[in-house]
């Protein structure tokens, strides 16, 4: 095993720029906050992410700052801004959050113009396919939840290659118990 790759397989290093044909995934940097807000008003991704309600500039402030920047510094998290390749313009949001046993939680959300394009598929492959190499985080396996009924997130864990589970999971949801389905992706 690499020096730089901690017992857990995650690196503490700067996170690369992931291309595919038609994006861009890079790291996020401090000034996301106002995207990250105009996007997090969205009354759709609101129902489906656990986001504070109402949300607010210093929610994407410490988003951003705490979690997406500082969090990747130390190798806890692995987020990144997903770009349309030809215009630089941001799309959505992917990212990896490490868990015991080489394992990760994939998370994703995408701005409502570019939902239904089939680039948050893209988007989660690579990511996935970035997480289990050596050169990325060494993960042996990467897990996937999402609240019951967000048909979008399920469509695209099974066009990754999820395998998901046939019983639902209670999750709490903002004070209350919600159904959830959860899959699984091993490293090939």
């Amino acid at each position: 095993m690499r020096d730089d790759v901690p017992s857990d397989g995650v690196r503490s290093a700067d996170l690369p720029v992931l291309v595919t044909e038609r994006l861009r995934l890079r790291p996020f940097r401090a000034d996301d906050v106002d995207w990250v807000y105009e996007v997090s008003l969205d009354p759709e991704l609101l129902r489906w992410v656990s986001l504070p309600v109402p949300y607010e500039r210093r929610h994407a402030q410490f988003f951003v700052e705490d979690i997406a920047i500082a969090r990747a510094r130390s190798g806890a998290t692995a987020d990144f801004v997903i770009e349309d390749a030809a215009t630089g313009q941001p799309l959505g949001r992917v990212g990896l959050h490490r868990k015991p046993d080489r394992a990760a939680e994939v998370g994703f959300w995408l701005a409502a113009q570019a939902r239904g394009t089939g680039l948050m598929t893209e988007a989660v492959q690579t990511v996935c396919q970035w997480g289990f190499s050596p050169d990325g985080m060494g993960l042996r396996r990467i897990v996937w939840h999402a609240l019951v009924g967000n048909i979008g997130s399920l469509r695209v864990a099974e066009r990754v290659g999820f395998t998901i589970h046939p019983r639902t999971e209670m999750l709490p949801w903002r004070g209350q118990p919600n159904a959830k389905w959860s899959g699984e992706l091993t490293a090939p």
